[in-house]
Formats: C-alpha cells, structure tokens, sequence
C-alpha cells in the first residue's frame, strides 16, 4: 500500500471507530507465576499474578513443550473479575526440551511483560522453614527439584543420604530465573558437606551456568550430606527464588566437540563430571533451532541444564596430542572448526591449515559463549618460519577474534591458550575459520530506558518502533517482510530511511483485524536492487530480566521472533495534517497533529515524534489537553541539516481505563529544503547615541509570493531597527540601527533575521545571520575643554547607495581631524588676544 493510501485508509478507519467504545483496561502487568517451574511429563494449575488482567485470553509461549489444559479468570459472584490473578493448567510434554519457557498473558487491550516458567526432569518438593540451622536442615529424598527462597543472610540446608562411591549433584536456578533485580541481585552459592562440617565441594558463579553455581561429586562414605545454599554476598529478597535440582545425576562440564553439522551423526565426548569422561553418539537436527545444547544423561538421571552446542556447517577437527607447538600442530582445513580442550595452565593447542595468498577469513574463537572456563588468546604463525603474525585476547567480550588475510600460499597455524594459564576439564574450546559472511542484526530501540518495547497494535491503528540496524561487512538499504503476522497487519519503512542505522518501522493493524497474538518472524534483509547477495536476519529483542549496580544488564532473554498483538481499538485515533510548505535549513515550523476522539473520552494524549529526520529536533514535552482535539508539535532544522523529503509519522499515548494505550499515525511527508534567501551582513559600527545603516545583501535562491517581512534579531538593549520588507527581486537591505546614550559598547556578534516568507497561505520562517555590530563610547574631551554638546555625526553627502563601513571609518576619522583642527585654531587665536 502506498504512503498516500495508508494516509486515507486510516482517515476512513477514524470514521468507522469512532463509536467505538473505550477500552475498560490496558497495560497489563505480570508479577510472578506460581509455581514457578514443574516436572516434565505431568500437569499442573498455575496461578498468573499481575494486574489489568481481566481481559486476559491467552498464554503466549515462546518454547515448545508446553500445552494449555484450561484458561480462567476468575471473577465473583456478580461476574466482575479484579483483574489481579489467572489460573491456568499446563500440560507439560514428556520429552519436553529441560530449562526456560518463556511466556506473557495476552489480554483484549494489551500484552504483559515476559516472565519464564522453567520446566525439569526431577519432582518438585517446596522449601520448608526452619531449615537455616546446619543441624536443623530440611530432610529430602535425592532427585528431587526445591523450591525456595533466600531471604537477608539466610542460608537454606537440605539434608540427603548417600553411599560410599555415589555421585551427588546439585545445580541451582536462582539468576536464570530472572526474577531478583536491583544492585542486590540474587547470586547462588552452593556447597555440599558431610554431616561433621567437611566442605566436600563448593562453587560460585561457575560459567556454566553463568552465575548460578553447580557442584558434583563422589561420596567418600556411607552418610548424610547437607547441600547448603545462600547468596554469595549473603543478600536476599522476597524475589530471591531458586530451583535447586539435587540427585545421583551426570553433570559433565564441558563437551568436545562443541558443535557439528545440522544433520550429522557424531561422537561427542563428555568432561569434567565426578564419574570420568564418557561418550554419546548425538544426531543433531537438520534445521537449527534458535538455541540448542546436548543433555547428558545416563541410568541415573539427566543433567538439569545442557552443555551449549554449536551447529554449523563446518567439518570438525578435534585436536592430537601432542599439539603443543607449531610444528606438531593438528591438521585441519580451512574453512573448518578445530575443537579442544586446555587441561593443563601452561598449555597451548596449536592446529595447522593451508590457504593461497588473498583468502581472508575469520577466526573466531567459541569459550565462554559455550559456557566454557576458558579465556582465550588466539594466535596466527606461520608454519614454514614460526614467525607469530596475529593475535587477540577479547575482541568478542571475554572470547578473541582475527580477521586474517592470507600473505602468501602455505600452512599456517591457529594456537589457541588461557589467558590466566589456568586449565582443566572445563576449559574446551571451538574455534570456527570462514570466509567473511555479511550480517545484519535489528533491534528495537527502547523509548523507555530498560524497557523493551513491544508490538501492540490497536485494532485500525499503529505501533511505531525505531529499529537499530548493524550491518556487517555489507552495505545498503534494509526493509522487513513477515510471512507469519496475524491477520490484518502489515508492517511499513519507508524508503528514504532504511540506508540508516536507525530507522522508524510501523506496524498496522486495519480496522477489521482480529483481536489476536502471535510470535511472528520478521525479516530484516537487504533490499538493494543493484545487490544479488541474499543477506538476511531476524528482528529480534532482548528483554531485560536483571538490572544490576551501575544499570549493568545482568540477565536478558533473547527472543528471535517477535511478539505481536493486535489489540481492542484505541478511543482515540490521531493524525498528522501534512505540511504544506517546507521547512528551511536553520528555521522552525508547527506541526499540526490532530485527535478525533470516542464521544466522552477526554484525556490528555502525549504526542510523541516517531524518529526525527536527520538535523532536525522536535519538543518532547507535547500533549493534546482533554478538552481539546488538536496540538502543534514545534520542531527545528538546523542549519546543515539534510535537505530530502523524509516519511515521519507520530507516536501518541493516553490513559485508558486503568492503564495506558499507544498508538501511531501513518506516514506523511516532511520536506527539507535550503534557505529562500541568503543574507550577506556588512559589519557596522556606531557611538552611543547615534545611529548607524546596517547594510545586507541579499541572494535569492527560491522565487517567492508577496513581500516578506524581516526583523533585525539580536540587537543589544536599548537599541532599536524598525521591520523591512523583501520580495523575490530585492537585492539589499539596509536597516537603520539607532543606539541610545546607554546602549551597552562592544562588539555584538549574534544578529541574524528573521524572514517571514508567504507560501500556500502560511508563513515559512527563516533564521538567517549572522552580522555584527561594534558600539563604542564617544571619545572624551580635551582637558579644560568643555564637553561639546551631542550632535549626529555629519552624514555624507548623498550616494546612489549607502558607505561601506570602512568608507563610513574614513569619513569619521576626517571629520575628527577637521574638528581638531578646529579646535587647535580657536586656541591660538585666544592666546594671541590675550597679549
């Protein structure tokens, strides 16, 4: 649909939702889910807390697994719900993939925020108090799932009997939950001890886990064993809750290799667990999930989390030992992926390739993005000489990277060491050689600081976003496609943005679209005519779960594929009158943004700029007043700014019922263009009391209508110069600039014009300068010669135009002289009659 046809569509979807009635809730909030995770392969009723919920529909759920039994919002006996609470049954799936699911509420006006609901292999017990005594813990059963909560220097103990020879296991969900925020933020320390206090093992923030902590180990002795968890720093909130998983189950630290091909079938070795290494023969999928890891298991249970996994069409190399230099380095292909793991501080794993002179590729070097204790430094030689050629430690965060060009047909050799020379089971590595592939990546910008924007559309309205685009190794215009949106909505860039990095997208929603949700993918490609190439990515967002100290984001959740939801209509529909002149380069204009409104609805509307245009501002501070249908938002073009015709469209927000509703106008065109005029200032220069011609060419660069009307700005105080007029042929103007006895001296640099020029029937004003003017005191009298009285200076006899300032200069400087002269000779000829 074009700009034009989406303008008047939404004019006629103002008609038709004008009766509509308002919505009696908005901006629905999710508080807590309880319970908060549960045992594969049962059901369980789930209780959604939040508030604007009583229009509540449906469970949104990213991840698979997942099934809803029953859907209910409660109400009371006269049928009203208090919009607090949800009940819902879930079915979770047998097979169902162990960790995080993500879900929000979808209600008929809204969308909730995302929470997660994590779902495990083992039963579910609940914390029971008192247990922050060593020699009162809470006795369990192994292979069980706690639920708990850490309180302010709390430390919760739970007690297991195990044999001599048995591993025991225990991984806590407590930062993963991503629910304990703020500089206090929930971080998980586990120990497991004997019943005389012997601490057998503990850990804290192990990067497997990030930093939740994991211990495992062997039983010396028949017994009972405490596993003991606490806040590292011994902090703790009513939000500190955790999924601690306690049994005889593997779990293995690290795998090699750390990633395969979609489709293949290999062996992949475990490391790091209490029982020694061991191996599985894993079928990986032929298409790759958004995320994907391997979960060990074996006659005793499944790990409660997985290892991450690579998939990418790379053929593997998995180092020999020994490959501890360059010249016993394990043979490999280029492009390819060489995978180890660094059991010894000292040690360094050398792999070798052969390339021809040209090639460039990337080194990429997979530690801690798979969850590995290593931190890398990664280093290109040359095999033939030894010679080291490049090397990085972080360019990837904690992981290294190299863009390497190839100098000359031959082996070359990849050595990959810790940086801390630290080593064990846990510190594997993958490093992946390719050639350069273009990426883009697209989010959306946050309008609200650490609150992640999201798709909801009221029903004939719009939801704006500005989306940052990083393109890589690529240049050229992006735009967006969808092929699973819900029905009746479309999404539109215009043209003239999407060669940024920062561009507006709107989605909208026709007047006849269903109230209804989807997680959709929404493509951000290269949508470049002259390019073959076929470069693409996902819109996608990272929703903030944990803000720690400084605002650092301590644990966000990817989602690749978008919320959108199309809502209620809004009671309101807004629009933007479309300019019908420019705006000039260093002037201002109003622009109209106009409400038609639900009969009764009479709240303020803040009015927001979707995205400005390249060098131009607007105020922030905008709001159509209840009791009005109508507001200009003021903006401003600097003088450089770019002079185009850019698509602009307008956010609007206002309360309705007991939240909030947001949407946005459709497109229209702003024109920026170069000045009418130019204007040329002579410096002038006057004394105190007298008045001076300031003279000013004018260049014409736009024909205009009319007469213009052009004020001198920026006059000292106590100095004056009446209006001019200027039409399309004048070429000079000259201003009279009077100055009074206490008009301040100096030299003012900061006049400039304003020129109101007629156009379309309105006026387009210009800010044109800059000129000067220098004020100076009169120059004293001679001693013991009275002051003279003021008079203007003489004025030069009659010109076909008026003196320049340095002719001005000249003629003041003669006229001193002469009257020095005069003055000297009234002198002398008293002298002589006094004799």
């Amino acid at each position: 649909m074009s700009i034009a046809s989406r303008y008047f569509a939404l004019l006629l979807t103002a008609v038709l939702l004008s009766q509509a009635a308002p919505a009696v809730a908005a901006s629905p909030g999710l508080g807590s889910v309880v319970p908060y995770g549960g045992q594969r392969g049962t059901e369980l009723d789930v209780v959604f807390n939040g508030s604007n919920l009583q229009d509540a529909e449906e469970v949104m759920i990213y991840d698979d697994g997942v099934e809803i039994v029953s859907f209910e919002v409660p109400k009371d006996e006269q049928g009203n719900s208090d919009g607090k609470q949800v009940k819902v049954r879930f079915k979770l799936a047998p097979d169902a993939t162990l960790g995080a699911k993500r879900l929000r509420l979808r209600t008929r006006t809204g969308l909730t925020n995302l929470k997660v609901f994590h779902v495990g292999a083992l039963p579910v017990v609940d914390e029971v108090e008192p247990n922050t005594i060593f020699t009162e813990p809470q006795a369990i059963e192994q292979n069980v799932t706690v639920h708990g909560r850490i309180d302010s220097e709390d430390i919760d103990y739970f007690m297991v009997e195990a044999k001599q020879g048995q591993r025991l296991s225990a991984e806590v969900f407590g930062m993963r939950m991503g629910l304990s925020s703020g500089g206090n933020y929930f971080d998980p320390s586990l120990t497991i001890l004997s019943e005389d206090r012997n601490v057998l093992v503990s850990n804290d923030d192990a990067a497997l886990v990030w930093n939740d902590a994991v211990v495992s180990t062997m039983i010396p002795a028949d017994g009972k064993y405490v596993i003991a968890i606490r806040d590292s720093s011994y902090n703790g909130d009513g939000n500190a809750l955790y999924r601690l998983h306690i049994g005889n189950f593997p779990r293995p630290k690290a795998i090699v290799p750390a990633g395969g091909k979609p489709g293949e079938t290999l062996t992949v070795t475990f490391l790091g667990d209490p029982t020694g290494t061991f191996t599985r023969e894993i079928t990986l999928p032929a298409e790759a999930p958004e995320r994907y890891g391997l979960t060990a298991d074996d006659e005793h249970g499944v790990a409660p989390s997985w290892n991450w996994f690579r998939l990418a069409d790379l053929a593997n190399t998995i180092e020999a030992e020994p490959n501890d230099t360059h010249t016993e380095a394990t043979a490999g292909t280029a492009p390819g992926a060489f995978n180890g793991v660094l059991t010894e501080g000292d040690e360094a794993d050398y792999f070798k390739f052969t390339a021809t002179k040209g090639q460039v590729f990337d080194i990429e070097v997979y530690a801690l993005r798979i969850r590995s204790e290593l931190d890398p430094v990664v280093y290109v030689y040359d095999v033939a000489t030894g010679n080291q050629l490049a090397a990085n430690d972080d360019s990837r965060g904690a992981d290294s990277f190299i863009r390497f060009t190839i100098p000359a047909d031959g082996e070359y050799a990849v050595a990959i060491r810790d940086h801390l020379r630290q080593g064990s089971d846990a510190h594997a590595y993958r490093v992946e050689i390719t050639p350069i592939e273009p990426k883009v990546v697209a989010r959306a910008t946050e309008f609200q600081l650490y609150v992640q924007p999201q798709i909801i559309i009221p029903q004939g309205g719009g939801c704006g976003l500005v989306v940052n685009v990083s393109r890589a190794d690529f240049g050229g215009p992006v735009n967006y496609r969808s092929d699973d949106l819900p029905a009746g909505v479309s999404i539109e860039c215009p043209e003239g943005w999407r060669g940024g990095g920062a561009m507006p997208v709107v989605f909208y929603a026709a007047a006849d679209a269903p109230v209804a949700g989807r997680y959709s993918s929404i493509i951000t490609y290269l949508a470049d005519p002259k390019q073959e190439r076929v470069i693409e990515g996902p819109l996608s967002q990272l929703n903030l779960m944990i803000r720690g100290r400084n605002n650092q984001r301590v644990w966000q959740e990817e989602e690749l594929r978008m919320p959108v939801v199309v809502t209620e209509a809004a009671p309101f529909r807004i629009r933007i009158e479309p300019p019908t002149v420019p705006l000039v380069q260093g002037g201002p204009m109003n622009l109209k943004v106009i409400a038609e409104r639900n009969e009764g609805y009479a709240e303020a509307i803040k009015i927001d700029m979707l995205q400005n245009p390249p060098g131009v501002n607007s105020s922030r501070t905008i709001s159509i007043p209840g009791d009005q249908t109508e507001t200009v938002i003021p903006i401003n073009a600097a003088g450089n700014a770019a002079v185009q015709t850019t698509m602009i469209a307008v956010r609007a927000t206002a309360k309705s019922g007991n939240g909030s509703v947001e949407t946005c106008t459709a497109f229209v065109p702003l024109t920026v263009e170069e000045q009418y005029l130019k204007f040329e200032y002579q410096a002038a220069s006057v004394e105190q009391g007298q008045e001076t011609p300031l003279i000013i060419k004018v260049n014409k660069r736009k024909d205009f209508e009319g007469e213009a009307e052009v004020k001198l700005i920026g006059l000292p105080a106590k100095t004056t110069a009446e209006s001019l007029k200027v039409t399309k042929d004048t070429e000079q103007l000259v201003f009279t600039v009077k100055t009074e006895a206490g008009s301040p001296p100096g030299n003012h640099k900061n006049l400039f014009c304003q020129v109101l020029v007629p156009e379309a029937g309105v006026t387009i004003l210009h800010n044109l300068g800059t000129g000067r003017l220098q004020i100076d005191k009169p120059l004293p009298p001679k001693k013991n010669q009275p002051a003279a009285t003021p008079k203007p200076v003489a004025k030069a006899a009659p010109t076909e135009k008026p003196l320049s300032r340095l002719e001005r200069l000249r003629l003041e400087q003669k006229q001193r002289v002469e009257a020095a002269q005069a003055a000297t000779s009234t002198e002398a000829t008293a002298g002589s009659g006094g004799e």
